[in-house]
């Protein structure tokens, strides 16, 4: 079998280069929008509607250290949290039939939970008076929902079973389980700190954040700046596997590795490179750091071997999309992080018809 050579650990180090200056922002190519769009494939009509009014639930008094909520943020959890709602009916009025429940947290491990959670709600909300099952379609623990839920659509009740106050609820507790620090959600280490709370998994926090880059970018209606067009189609191609996941070896549709990922997003462009990260690697044209265009390739020295193990792909305004190993998903990292500083061995510019 071939050696994909993706999906390694890599070491800290100095930055990559520090005349290049690179974007803080969550989006690679806009600042994305707080109102959701009009119609979202894959998300229910009502739903939406609640994703694009939970972030007014904090412009209320009590939540100012709270700023840059926007519609993705509740989009993404409640992608990775309930698929948004596929397996139940969702009403005009936001009530979803039947109840949206998890399954029972006893520690057995069923998604992920090793922690017995006894009941706290006596069955009210998730119908289990032995032990909680987190409700509604961002899932909220029974506790969390006596503490963070909110009435979100004004009808005088809060129920975590109607997704205008689900949705609301999710965007308070991401305030609020900061403890009345400051928390900027336009600021990506703000998000994943919050999102972490939510759910303290850093498989949790990569899936969400995928998700949320995904709908950034739909909000924008922008797509990667400058470069060749054949470079720019590759990263869109690339950017709509945002949120799949890393398999070794894979190459889509479902699933890929790093090599995998940029081979195919090439070739949805009309340009074929090799499999192999280190044939990837020796192919096209090499291309100084400072002069990178959307749609390079970016190659790191993993492990013993001194050929580059690793690929990923310059999306524009300092960010890359990345398959990076086991356990992750595809999704959006800077260029200049530590992880990947001190393994950067070259970037490389596919070779285009033109040439």
């Amino acid at each position: 079998m071939a050696s994909f050579g993706c999906g390694l650990l890599l070491g800290t180090g100095a930055l990559l280069a520090p005349v290049l200056v690179v974007s803080v922002a969550l989006s690679a190519f806009d600042t994305p929008s707080t109102s959701a769009p009009e119609q979202v494939d894959g998300i229910d009509p009502v739903l939406l509607d609640a994703y694009g009014r939970g972030p007014t639930i904090l412009e209320g008094p009590e939540y100012t250290h709270c700023t840059g909520m926007r519609w993705s943020v509740l989009a993404g959890v409640g992608v990775v949290e309930s698929d948004h709602g596929a397996t139940v009916t969702i009403a005009p009025d936001g009530t979803t039939e039947p109840p949206f429940v998890g399954p029972q947290l006893d520690g057995s491990g069923v998604g992920g939970n090793l922690t017995p959670h006894h009941d706290t709600d006596n069955g009210k909300w998730d119908g289990d008076a032995e032990y909680d099952r987190a409700v509604g379609l961002t899932q909220h623990l029974p506790a969390n929902w006596d503490r963070y839920g909110v009435d979100g659509n004004g009808d005088g009740r809060a129920d975590p079973h109607n997704v205008y106050d689900s949705v609301a609820s999710t965007a308070v507790e991401l305030c609020q389980s900061a403890r009345g620090a400051p928390v900027d959600f336009s600021h990506r280490d703000d998000l994943e700190k919050a999102l972490f709370r939510y759910n303290p998994a850093d498989w949790y926090v990569d899936q969400v954040m995928a998700h949320i880059d995904r709908y950034d970018r739909l909000s924008t209606g922008a797509g990667p700046e400058g470069g060749s067009e054949v470079g720019r189609r590759a990263v869109e191609w690339a950017l709509e596997q945002l949120g799949k996941p890393y398999v070794w070896g894979g190459s889509g549709p479902d699933a890929f590795d790093c090599s995998g990922l940029v081979m195919r997003a090439w070739e949805a462009a009309g340009v074929s490179i090799p499999r192999v990260t280190t044939d990837q690697f020796a192919h096209g044209t090499r291309v100084d750091l400072s002069q990178i265009e959307p749609g390079d390739l970016l190659f790191f020295n993993v492990g013993p071997d001194p050929q580059p193990g690793h690929v990923t792909m310059y999306v524009g305004e300092g960010q890359m999309i990345n398959a990076p190993g086991t356990g992750k998903v595809v999704r959006l990292d800077p260029i200049d992080m530590p992880y990947y500083a001190n393994a950067f061995a070259g970037a490389v510019r596919p070779v285009q018809p033109s040439q």
